[in-house]
């Protein structure tokens, strides 16, 4: 069964008439993609069982035509609620309406259900649950973004001298992520060093590298609409026993995540087995964030793999495994992988070596 009619299973059986999904300037760009295959920043899409619209403007008539099957609706600068509103009574005559609540405005909220006489209901978890578990087409692109991504990392770190800026190191990066054939960054790349390592989400700065410190990577390409997310800390130079120590601990305490997690798991419970770990030497204060997180035609999805997720892992879903340990001050460490959810065990995606890097 493909996506589509997965997806009109669910709505129908909660009493959704037709699908509403709002996609102006990205609001809804990944549920469109996911289930129309059409990229562009503007669209409507109206969908149940039986019709399907697309409604968008000159700059994607042509285009739409190209990535789906979905029948065009021209829409020229009148207003988009009244075209919503013109065809849902022409070809629908709804009652119900699904909505991603989460992803619209309430001000675009409170024109629809100003014009438009139907009950709206949230159809948000119905997506999210969908994108959840991956077909192996999905997982095929996934796997080929961390390709390029692995790829680009292994040459750009051939360009790490003393003097370069985090700055000029994550700009090579990113260029030998498209020049090995991804759609663009999966998201903003983090290349941060020395002390600047112990801020999980730091930016580049024109901070200098130095001889004798670490550089944490965290990057990802995307391709065909799919994501990479991965982290490598490296260090340039000789690296100090300290330094060593809460590298180990955070590779030991990946790799009973990875030797231990399944499909019969709860997010929860995967989290607890690296965070124990990292308990367990004395760091636990110092790792603050979960374990990990889905990926897929967006950066963050779901599952999460966190203290917060009590429901079970389902198989098929592709999440990122990421302990880390950020000593303020002095440095911090993170490693992650991409990995596939399977009945019995985690399928690694990613092939970097996970062992200590140095340069």
């Amino acid at each position: 069964m493909n996506k589509l009619e997965r997806f009109f299973d669910k709505i129908e059986k909660a009493g959704v008439d037709v699908a509403l999904i709002y996609n102006v300037e990205y609001s809804s760009k990944p549920s469109t993609y996911y289930l129309s295959n059409f990229t562009g920043s503007f669209s409507v899409l109206l969908i149940n069982r039986e019709k399907q619209f697309i409604i968008t403007d000159s700059r994607y008539f042509e285009q739409a035509k190209q990535q789906t099957d979905f029948k065009l609706v021209e829409f020229r600068n009148s207003s988009l609620i009244g075209t919503i509103h013109s065809v849902l009574n022409q070809e629908f005559k709804a009652k119900t309406i699904g909505l991603e609540f989460q992803r619209i405005s309430h001000s675009v909220f409170e024109k629809l259900s100003s014009e438009i006489d139907a009950k709206f209901v949230p159809i948000d978890s119905m997506i999210d649950n969908l994108r959840e578990v991956k077909d192996e087409r999905e997982i095929e692109l996934i796997k080929k973004a961390v390709e390029i991504s692995e790829r680009a990392f292994l040459k750009t770190i051939e360009i790490i001298k003393d003097g370069i800026t985090e700055k000029d190191i994550a700009a090579e990066l990113e260029y030998n992520m498209k020049k090995s054939g991804a759609d663009g960054i999966a998201f903003e790349t983090i290349v941060i060093s020395g002390p600047r390592t112990s801020l999980p989400h730091g930016r580049p700065s024109n901070r200098k590298i130095s001889l004798n410190e670490p550089i944490l990577f965290d990057f990802g390409a995307s391709f065909n609409g799919y994501c990479a997310d991965i982290t490598r800390t490296i260090f340039f130079g000789k690296p100090d026993d300290e330094f060593r120590k809460v590298y180990q601990t955070v590779y030991d305490a990946q790799s009973l995540a990875l030797q231990n997690g399944n499909s019969r798991m709860t997010g929860k419970q995967l989290d607890f087995i690296a965070r124990e770990h990292i308990s367990k030497n004395g760091y636990g204060q110092y790792f603050g964030h979960g374990l990990g997180h889905g990926i897929g035609i967006e950066i963050h999805e779901s599952p999460r793999v966190s203290s917060s997720n009590e429901n079970l892992l389902p198989a098929g879903s592709v999440v990122t495994i990421e302990p880390g340990i950020y000593l303020e001050g002095k440095f911090g460490v993170r490693i992650e992988e991409d990995v596939v959810v399977r009945s019995n065990a985690l399928e690694k995606l990613t092939n970097l070596k996970r062992e200590l890097i140095t340069i």
